[in-house]
């Protein structure tokens, strides 16, 4: 399964140069999560994340057709205990490594529809261990521990579908996005549902960087604006709480998935034609029943577009 994740990246690497036509558009975000953003003695739970996403756009042929936008996107998370000690470990340790694609489709009323499809994997093959160790050997920190009780291997396939209408006028500084979406597979399976109430200068669904595609060409197109963006998700299933779905006998560190996560985000936005800026504080209710606290990270994000 690791060479099928060396596939994907593989062709991740290679849509760099594939033929496209002058009207396309292209997109490299790099988002970068980490609960030492907020606080230097934060370092548990949802500890560290990298994402890295290439997306390409045409216009439509005319305007009775659908607008696409394809993405290929590769990560990784990286869950530990809040604690070191091994007796006070309060949730499962892992890495998740993953890879997949999506499309956003925008309809003449500029609602937006998304569907994707991707592969992950836990434990020892998503390098962890590896990474979280060479973040602290970097910031000149401890060396982590209790990796040796990290889940076992495992890998799924999940796909998700999210739909997101388009709120009130452009010409309003205050907006609303709500959004409704859903996941299913034997990584992640859940429903969610939120809004984003955003204030400041911000473009339509099709054409924002709040969706993560700015689609602009002078500086009237230029966004600026603060969010808040509540969300609640029912989970059915989650392993990197419960190990993998069908796992044979118990994981070193147990956990137990709680059913109704609630997450907000809080943050700004900034994007001219070529280059988008963002950054937001988090903060998470327990994943896992067993943690004994919600927690907090920050996330950074640095978007180039031609």
């Amino acid at each position: 399964m690791a060479c099928l994740f060396r596939t994907v990246l593989l062709l991740f690497l290679t849509s760099f140069f594939l033929p496209v036509s002058a009207q396309t558009r292209r997109q490299v975000t790099i988002i970068s999560e980490n609960d030492g953003y907020i606080s230097v003695n934060n370092d548990g739970y949802y500890t560290n994340g990298l994402k890295v996403a290439y997306q390409w756009r045409r216009p439509p042929a005319d305007e009775t057709r659908r607008e696409k936008i394809n993405v290929f996107q590769v990560g990784q998370f990286i869950y530990t205990s809040q604690f070191a000690g091994e007796a006070k470990l309060d949730r499962p340790i892992t890495g998740y490594l993953y890879g997949d694609f999506h499309q956003k489709r925008f309809n003449s009323r500029q609602n937006l529809l998304k569907w994707g499809v991707g592969f992950g994997l836990i434990g020892p093959p998503a390098f962890g261990k590896e990474m979280q160790e060479r973040v602290h050997q970097v910031m000149q920190i401890y060396k982590p521990k209790n990796w040796d009780k990290q889940l076992r291997a495992d890998w799924g396939l999940i796909a998700d579908l999210g739909w997101s209408p388009q709120v009130g006028k452009h010409a309003s500084l205050f907006k609303v996005k709500p959004l409704i979406s859903a996941t299913a597979g034997n990584i992640f399976t859940n429903a969610t549902l939120g809004s984003a109430f955003l204030l400041g200068r911000s473009n339509p669904n099709n054409t924002t960087v709040f969706w993560d595609h700015h689609n602009g060409s002078s500086k009237r197109d230029r966004e600026y604006f603060v969010y808040v963006f509540p969300t609640v998700s029912f989970k059915a299933y989650d392993a990197t709480v419960q190990g993998g779905m069908f796992k044979k006998g118990p994981e070193p560190v147990e956990g137990r998935l709680n059913p109704v996560f609630f997450q907000t985000r809080m943050g700004a936005m900034y994007s001219g034609n070529k280059l988008s800026l963002g950054a937001a504080a988090v903060y998470e209710s327990r994943q896992s029943l067993t943690q004994l606290s919600a927690q907090w990270y920050g996330s950074l994000q640095v978007g180039f577009m031609w």
